[in-house]
């Protein structure tokens, strides 16, 4: 019977999503499917045999450090460059997008060949540093300090672990509006289109690459080729990063020390083997 009572709640919720869409898509039927970690995703199919990709953002955004403002400026940006899926529905507050429906896998799913991936990469950042500067930023240190400041518990081993990248200095000395999630899940097709623009703001693009590196699982060897693509096809790009390049190696134990922070903070709502390997990972890097 409590088998019976989850499921009817799910039932519910899910009308109470659909009832608030515009015609014709509350007409519409949801098809669950693998939703990443912090949203719920649909594929919503119409009688007519349209169909949208539907996200159920997050209920508690701000614990994340997700501004849905600025996540829906760069979102809006980034459709005029031809980076993002164009937008049915949106409603920023509540972090609700019905986006149009894209058959292509993601590159977790079907990555184009390896040797073409930094070129690709090359011309969404191109793309991406071409929308206007967001006000939000996402300066590293103070994005950790919110993360670590809303963690319910301090492990014990954290304070070592942390010393000496909180008492080394990151760069800070160029800021263009940054995606801060180009995953492979979050890369659709050859294109590649780009999607869950959720952490989006300005920020350092040494960043950008460094988070690239490491969730794509590239070598330095890829990240410097990706670097190259880049500075090849933009004029200037030496000038707009202070002729030193986008300095990615400092910020590689950021980008591990966030990710661990965001794992724990996750772990704590919904404790679950895929945050636990997400700490194992993180940890493991910064000792």
């Amino acid at each position: 019977m409590a088998g019976e009572g989850i499921g009817l709640q799910g039932d519910l919720a899910e009308l109470s999503l659909l009832a608030s869409l515009p015609a014709p898509w509350h007409q519409g039927r949801l098809e669950p499917l693998a939703s990443g970690l912090t949203n719920g995703n649909y594929r919503l199919h119409l009688p007519s045999g349209q169909s949208g990709f539907l996200r159920r953002g997050h209920p508690d955004p701000v614990r994340l450090g997700i501004d849905r403002a600025t996540e829906w400026q760069l979102y809006q940006g980034a459709v005029g460059q031809g980076l993002a899926l164009p937008c049915h529905h949106g409603d920023p507050a509540s972090g609700l997008m019905l986006l149009a429906w894209c058959d292509e896998p993601n590159w977790a799913v079907s990555p184009p060949p390896l040797a073409t991936q930094p070129p690709l990469l090359a011309e969404v950042l191109r793309r991406l540093h071409r929308l206007a500067l967001p006000a939000v930023v996402m300066a590293v240190r103070a994005h950790a300090a919110g993360y670590r400041g809303r963690l319910a518990r301090i492990p014990d081993w954290l304070p070592a672990l942390e010393r000496a990248l909180l008492a080394s200095h990151e760069p800070d000395d160029c800021w263009l509006p940054c995606h801060h999630d180009l995953n492979p899940a979050n890369l659709l097709g050859h294109r590649p289109w780009v999607i869950d623009w959720e952490y989006g703001a300005a920020g350092h693009p040494g960043f950008e690459l460094a988070s690239i590196q490491r969730t794509h699982g590239w070598s330095e060897e890829l990240r410097c080729q990706l670097e190259s693509c880049y500075l090849e096809g933009r004029g200037g790009a030496h000038k707009l990063l202070n002729g030193k390049g986008f300095q990615a190696d400092a910020f590689l134990p950021w980008v591990d020390y966030i990710g661990l922070l965001w794992a724990l903070l996750m772990a704590e709502q919904q404790p679950g083997p895929d945050y636990q390997a997400l700490i194992d990972m993180n940890r493991q890097r910064l000792e």
